[in-house]
């Protein structure tokens, strides 16, 4: 089990991702936007960040560097197509393009999560 902070602004697919991760044995902590999810990861011990490609204020990719720099493995899921034109340090950590399978998602998580 992991505990995990999911940063997704869409309210019903936050709630949809967070009830699939519990379902999955995750303890699940959620969050609306960069504001939220920044004092969630201040106030509480975290395994893993799971945050949505837009996440206001900001940009995921400087959000998912942050959390790197904080040691918490992080990856970012997405319903659009990631522009390849962009520089390595404005590209997010590892990204999961919506739609996914709940299996993948699992993969992902662990294989994250097991990251040293």
């Amino acid at each position: 089990m992991a505990r995990i902070l999911l940063a997704e602004s869409d309210h019903r697919i936050r709630e949809f991702f967070a009830g699939i991760l519990a379902d999955c044995g995750h303890a699940v902590e959620t969050c609306a936007n960069a504001v939220e999810a920044t004092t969630s990861l201040a106030t509480r011990s975290i395994d893993v960040v799971v945050s949505d490609l837009v996440l206001e204020p900001g940009d995921q990719a400087s959000f998912g560097r942050d959390c790197a720099a904080l040691g918490i493995p992080t990856f970012t899921l997405s319903g659009r197509k990631f522009r390849p034109d962009l520089s390595l340090t404005q590209r997010p950590p590892a990204l999961l393009e919506k739609p996914f399978r709940f299996d993948d998602l699992q993969s992902v998580l662990d294989a994250v999560a097991l990251k040293p």
